[in-house]
Protein backbone atom coordinates (compact mmCIF):
# COMPACT_ATOMS: atom_id res chain seq x y z
CA UNK A 1 0.00 0.00 0.00
CA UNK A 2 1.11 3.56 -0.69
CA UNK A 3 2.27 5.62 2.25
CA UNK A 4 4.07 8.92 2.67
CA UNK A 5 7.82 8.58 2.38
CA UNK A 6 8.93 9.94 5.77
CA UNK A 7 6.70 13.05 5.67
CA UNK A 8 4.84 15.10 3.11
CA UNK A 9 7.24 16.27 0.39
CA UNK A 10 6.86 18.35 -2.72
CA UNK A 11 9.21 17.37 -5.52
CA UNK A 12 10.34 18.71 -8.89
CA UNK A 13 10.52 16.05 -11.61
CA UNK A 14 13.06 16.14 -14.44
CA UNK A 15 11.44 17.20 -17.71
CA UNK A 16 13.46 14.53 -19.54
CA UNK A 17 11.99 11.82 -17.34
CA UNK A 18 8.58 13.40 -17.69
CA UNK A 19 8.86 13.20 -21.48
CA UNK A 20 9.81 9.51 -21.23
CA UNK A 21 6.75 8.83 -19.04
CA UNK A 22 4.54 10.73 -21.48
CA UNK A 23 5.88 8.59 -24.33
CA UNK A 24 4.84 5.50 -22.35
CA UNK A 25 1.41 6.91 -21.47
CA UNK A 26 0.02 10.14 -22.97
CA UNK A 27 -2.07 10.80 -19.84
CA UNK A 28 1.16 11.95 -18.16
CA UNK A 29 1.14 15.63 -19.00
CA UNK A 30 4.06 16.96 -21.00
CA UNK A 31 4.20 19.89 -23.38
CA UNK A 32 7.12 21.07 -25.46
CA UNK A 33 5.87 24.66 -25.43
CA UNK A 34 7.86 26.41 -22.74
CA UNK A 35 7.70 23.39 -20.46
CA UNK A 36 11.45 23.20 -19.88
CA UNK A 37 11.29 26.08 -17.40
CA UNK A 38 8.15 24.96 -15.59
CA UNK A 39 8.69 22.89 -12.42
CA UNK A 40 6.60 19.75 -12.18
CA UNK A 41 5.42 19.81 -8.58
CA UNK A 42 3.92 16.76 -6.94
CA UNK A 43 3.42 14.79 -3.73
CA UNK A 44 5.78 11.85 -3.23
CA UNK A 45 4.31 8.57 -1.98
CA UNK A 46 5.81 5.10 -1.89
CA UNK A 47 4.88 1.41 -1.84
CA UNK A 48 7.78 -0.79 -0.72
CA UNK A 49 10.53 0.21 -3.17
CA UNK A 50 8.14 1.81 -5.65
CA UNK A 51 7.73 5.59 -5.58
CA UNK A 52 4.91 7.56 -7.21
CA UNK A 53 4.29 11.26 -7.60
CA UNK A 54 0.80 12.77 -7.57
CA UNK A 55 1.07 15.95 -9.65
CA UNK A 56 -0.21 19.38 -8.72
CA UNK A 57 -1.27 21.48 -11.70
CA UNK A 58 -1.53 25.27 -11.71
CA UNK A 59 -4.99 26.83 -11.48
CA UNK A 60 -6.88 27.26 -14.76
CA UNK A 61 -10.24 28.75 -15.70
CA UNK A 62 -11.72 25.26 -16.14
CA UNK A 63 -11.19 24.64 -12.41
CA UNK A 64 -13.87 27.21 -11.60
CA UNK A 65 -16.51 24.57 -12.37
CA UNK A 66 -14.84 21.87 -10.26
CA UNK A 67 -16.14 20.80 -6.87
CA UNK A 68 -13.74 21.09 -3.95
CA UNK A 69 -13.53 17.28 -3.97
CA UNK A 70 -14.77 15.26 -6.93
CA UNK A 71 -13.77 11.60 -6.93
CA UNK A 72 -10.00 11.53 -7.43
CA UNK A 73 -9.73 15.30 -7.98
CA UNK A 74 -9.10 18.03 -5.42
CA UNK A 75 -9.03 21.79 -5.63
CA UNK A 76 -6.29 23.44 -3.60
CA UNK A 77 -7.63 26.82 -2.52
CA UNK A 78 -7.74 29.57 0.08
CA UNK A 79 -10.50 31.88 1.26
CA UNK A 80 -9.61 35.53 0.78
CA UNK A 81 -10.89 38.83 -0.65
CA UNK A 82 -10.79 40.07 -4.25
CA UNK A 83 -8.62 43.01 -3.19
CA UNK A 84 -5.87 40.59 -2.13
CA UNK A 85 -5.69 38.95 -5.58
CA UNK A 86 -3.99 39.88 -8.83
CA UNK A 87 -5.86 40.13 -12.18
CA UNK A 88 -4.43 36.76 -13.28
CA UNK A 89 -5.58 34.83 -10.21
CA UNK A 90 -8.38 32.26 -10.59
CA UNK A 91 -11.28 32.63 -8.17
CA UNK A 92 -14.99 32.06 -7.66
CA UNK A 93 -17.42 33.76 -5.25
CA UNK A 94 -17.26 32.50 -1.67
CA UNK A 95 -19.92 32.06 0.98
CA UNK A 96 -19.73 35.60 2.34
CA UNK A 97 -20.33 38.84 0.45
CA UNK A 98 -16.69 39.91 0.54
CA UNK A 99 -15.18 36.41 0.52
CA UNK A 100 -13.92 34.57 -2.55
CA UNK A 101 -12.36 31.16 -3.11
CA UNK A 102 -8.92 31.66 -4.63
CA UNK A 103 -8.02 28.49 -6.56
CA UNK A 104 -4.28 27.93 -6.19
CA UNK A 105 -3.90 24.58 -7.95
CA UNK A 106 -5.52 21.22 -8.57
CA UNK A 107 -4.54 17.68 -7.65
CA UNK A 108 -5.63 14.71 -9.76
CA UNK A 109 -4.79 11.24 -8.43
CA UNK A 110 -5.56 9.66 -11.82
CA UNK A 111 -2.48 11.41 -13.22
CA UNK A 112 0.01 9.90 -10.75
CA UNK A 113 3.04 8.13 -12.19
CA UNK A 114 6.12 6.25 -10.91
CA UNK A 115 9.52 7.91 -10.41
CA UNK A 116 13.04 6.64 -9.83
CA UNK A 117 15.90 7.92 -7.73
CA UNK A 118 17.85 10.70 -9.39
CA UNK A 119 15.03 12.15 -11.53
CA UNK A 120 13.51 14.39 -8.87
CA UNK A 121 14.59 16.91 -6.26
CA UNK A 122 12.91 17.89 -3.01
CA UNK A 123 11.42 21.38 -3.16
CA UNK A 124 12.86 23.79 -0.60
CA UNK A 125 9.91 25.55 0.99
CA UNK A 126 11.96 27.46 3.56
CA UNK A 127 12.63 31.18 3.02
CA UNK A 128 16.28 32.08 2.45
CA UNK A 129 18.00 35.44 2.92
CA UNK A 130 19.04 35.61 -0.73
CA UNK A 131 15.60 34.76 -2.16
CA UNK A 132 14.42 37.18 -4.84
CA UNK A 133 11.02 38.84 -4.47
CA UNK A 134 9.67 36.54 -7.16
CA UNK A 135 10.98 33.46 -5.35
CA UNK A 136 9.52 34.70 -2.05
CA UNK A 137 6.08 34.96 -3.64
CA UNK A 138 6.47 31.53 -5.22
CA UNK A 139 7.46 29.92 -1.91
CA UNK A 140 4.56 31.63 -0.19
CA UNK A 141 2.22 30.03 -2.73
CA UNK A 142 3.88 26.63 -2.31
CA UNK A 143 3.55 26.83 1.46
CA UNK A 144 -0.17 27.54 1.11
CA UNK A 145 -0.46 24.45 -1.09
CA UNK A 146 1.60 22.42 1.38
CA UNK A 147 -0.55 23.45 4.36
CA UNK A 148 -3.70 22.56 2.43
CA UNK A 149 -2.29 19.19 1.35
CA UNK A 150 -1.44 18.32 4.95
CA UNK A 151 -5.16 18.40 5.71
CA UNK A 152 -6.17 16.08 2.87
CA UNK A 153 -3.13 13.83 2.45
CA UNK A 154 -4.60 10.84 4.33
CA UNK A 155 -7.69 10.89 2.13
CA UNK A 156 -5.56 11.35 -1.00
CA UNK A 157 -3.40 8.31 -0.16
CA UNK A 158 -6.48 6.22 0.64
CA UNK A 159 -7.95 7.02 -2.77
CA UNK A 160 -4.60 6.48 -4.49
CA UNK A 161 -4.40 2.98 -3.01
CA UNK A 162 -7.97 2.19 -4.05
CA UNK A 163 -7.44 3.45 -7.61
CA UNK A 164 -4.10 1.68 -8.03
CA UNK A 165 -5.27 -1.65 -6.57
CA UNK A 166 -8.40 -1.74 -8.70
CA UNK A 167 -6.57 -1.02 -11.95
CA UNK A 168 -3.79 -3.51 -11.24
CA UNK A 169 -6.20 -6.28 -10.24
CA UNK A 170 -8.80 -5.82 -13.00
CA UNK A 171 -6.69 -4.36 -15.82
CA UNK A 172 -9.40 -1.75 -16.41
CA UNK A 173 -8.14 1.81 -16.87
CA UNK A 174 -10.53 4.63 -16.06
CA UNK A 175 -11.03 7.42 -18.57
CA UNK A 176 -8.27 10.05 -18.33
CA UNK A 177 -6.33 7.81 -15.94
CA UNK A 178 -2.67 6.85 -16.33
CA UNK A 179 -1.83 3.27 -17.28
CA UNK A 180 0.17 2.23 -14.22
CA UNK A 181 1.44 -1.07 -15.66
CA UNK A 182 2.74 0.61 -18.81
CA UNK A 183 4.40 3.33 -16.76
CA UNK A 184 6.02 0.88 -14.36
CA UNK A 185 7.41 -1.09 -17.30
CA UNK A 186 8.85 2.12 -18.75
CA UNK A 187 10.21 3.00 -15.32
CA UNK A 188 12.07 -0.32 -15.07
CA UNK A 189 13.57 0.12 -18.53
CA UNK A 190 14.70 3.65 -17.76
CA UNK A 191 16.07 2.59 -14.38
CA UNK A 192 18.23 -0.09 -16.03
CA UNK A 193 19.42 2.25 -18.76
CA UNK A 194 20.52 5.01 -16.40
CA UNK A 195 24.11 4.52 -15.27
CA UNK A 196 25.41 6.22 -12.14
CA UNK A 197 29.14 6.75 -12.52
CA UNK A 198 31.55 9.62 -12.07
CA UNK A 199 31.85 9.68 -15.87
CA UNK A 200 28.22 9.71 -16.98
CA UNK A 201 27.31 7.23 -19.69
CA UNK A 202 24.06 6.33 -21.38
CA UNK A 203 22.91 2.96 -22.60
CA UNK A 204 21.08 3.72 -25.82
CA UNK A 205 19.75 1.32 -28.40
CA UNK A 206 23.06 1.24 -30.21
CA UNK A 207 25.27 0.57 -27.20
CA UNK A 208 27.03 2.62 -24.55
CA UNK A 209 27.58 6.32 -25.22
CA UNK A 210 29.89 8.51 -23.11
CA UNK A 211 28.16 11.84 -22.47
CA UNK A 212 29.05 15.06 -20.74
CA UNK A 213 25.80 15.92 -18.98
CA UNK A 214 22.52 14.57 -17.61
CA UNK A 215 20.67 16.03 -20.61
CA UNK A 216 22.91 14.09 -23.00
CA UNK A 217 22.27 10.93 -20.99
CA UNK A 218 18.52 11.27 -21.46
CA UNK A 219 18.82 12.08 -25.14
CA UNK A 220 20.42 8.67 -25.65
CA UNK A 221 17.93 6.86 -23.44
CA UNK A 222 14.69 8.21 -24.89
CA UNK A 223 15.69 8.61 -28.52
Amino acid sequence: MFILKDNLKFINVSTNYLKAMHNACPEVFYSTNGYENKPHIGILISENNLEYVIPLSSAKSKHKSWKNVDGERYLIYEKTSVSALSPDDIWVPGEGKSEVKHIISALDIKKMFPVIEGVYTIVNLNPENDDTEELKKYKDLLNKEYSFCLKIVDDVIRKANKLYSKQMSTGKILKYCCDFKALELAREILKKERVYQSEVCAWGRGGVYPVSSEDELWKNIIR
